[in-house]
């Protein structure tokens, strides 16, 4: 996931090296579930959750008309959802379903104290 401009200032100068160093270390492949960063992944119809890498000579499945393909993108995930916290330990390469899944707890506790703030906002003008 892009790094909001928000939070850039909670990333080391050299994120771009770490990163790179967590995605070789995970061989470029989601640590989670193992789909490799750049394949495709079928979303719906008779083929849904199978993947490949070339979407038009993929030995897996045959694409058609009603398949939705998304192309797979693997990112950088905070074990901790510290962005501070740049530990291998901490680190994992994981792709958006792995990492939508690892951080949902973390974005339904954001998203009530969102809501939360805004409600007092609206309160107090």
């Amino acid at each position: 996931m892009p790094i909001k401009p928000e939070n850039r200032h909670r990333y080391p100068a050299n994120w771009k090296q770490i990163r790179a160093r967590i995605q070789v270390r995970a061989g470029d492949k989601c640590e989670e579930c193992g789909v490799p960063n750049g394949a495709y992944r079928i979303r719906s119809g008779p083929n849904a959750g199978e993947w490949t890498t070339d979407p038009m000579q993929g030995e897996t499945w045959i694409c058609c008309d009603e398949e939705k393909v998304t192309r797979i993108v693997c990112t950088t995930s905070h074990t901790n959802h510290h962005a501070e916290d740049v530990r291998d330990e901490n680190l994992r390469f994981l792709c958006q379903r792995c990492h939508l899944r690892h951080d949902r707890q973390h974005h339904i506790e954001s998203a009530y104290a969102s809501r939360r703030r805004g409600k007092a906002q609206d309160m107090f003008p």
